[in-house]
């Protein structure tokens, strides 16, 4: 998805079932593993011209094992309760070790409804390596102050990856405690302002390289950040 907020999502509980088995022929799965995954957040760069909070999510399965070796990543279902939901823009898939996510995220008007949004990522990749995952990067933008995160942990899951054609199956996972970062400025950035800036020199609205004029790539960033 590289950011882009979808217009809709399957339901998470649902998903959460059915996602163990997206790869399809499968019948058997990498299973027995024992011990827990935990789920860190770190607050990340700031973004959006300075005015948006990034999270990193990573979830670690070094030293996990079961059927077939050492446990390694290939599918997630995370569950967010959010206490200032209007400050939910985007997710971007996460890059290390894995770069080939297939994510989806609920869309920010029903997180503003629900206090909740889930991120969900797939890969079918059976090198999947045992270390930490950097799965996701979530963006939040709105007024200046504290959000504060918790992992819903009934309706997140976590699934192995492939081993000799089998799999992928659960892994247990270890939730954070309660996160808390700044959103450090109102957002003011208007899109039409941002569409009326287009091939003009506008540091305001120059969003991300190369800096020079307002192009293509500003304006996907200009959405990610949570507009129109």
């Amino acid at each position: 998805m590289n950011g882009t907020p979808c217009s809709r999502i399957p339901q998470y509980r649902l998903i959460k079932y059915s996602l163990l088995w997206l790869v399809p022929c499968l019948i058997y799965a990498q299973s027995g593993i024992t011990g827990s995954a935990p789920i860190t957040l770190v607050s990340g760069p700031n973004d959006c011209g300075g005015a948006c909070a990034t999270v990193d999510i990573y979830v670690d399965v070094t030293g996990l094992s079961g059927t077939g070796g050492d446990a390694g990543l290939n599918a997630y279902v995370l569950v967010f309760d959010i206490d200032r939901p209007e400050t939910f823009a985007s997710v971007r898939a996460g890059t290390t070790p894995l770069n080939h996510w297939q994510l989806t995220s609920r869309n920010p008007t029903l997180v503003g409804s629900t206090q909740r949004f889930a991120i969900v990522g797939s890969t079918p990749d059976p090198n999947a390596p045992n270390q930490s995952y950097h799965v996701a990067n979530l963006i939040l933008c709105g007024d200046a102050g504290n959000v504060t995160l918790s992992l819903v942990v009934a309706s997140s899951s976590l699934g192995s990856r492939l081993v000799s054609g089998e799999g992928p199956d659960a892994i247990d996972l270890l939730a954070p405690p309660l996160f808390t970062t700044l959103v450090p400025l109102d957002f003011e950035l208007e899109w039409t302002i941002g569409v009326d800036s287009w091939r003009h020199s506008s540091p305001l609205y120059d969003l991300v390289m190369p800096f020079a004029e307002v192009d293509v790539l500003d304006l996907a960033k200009l959405v990610n950040c949570g507009l129109p």
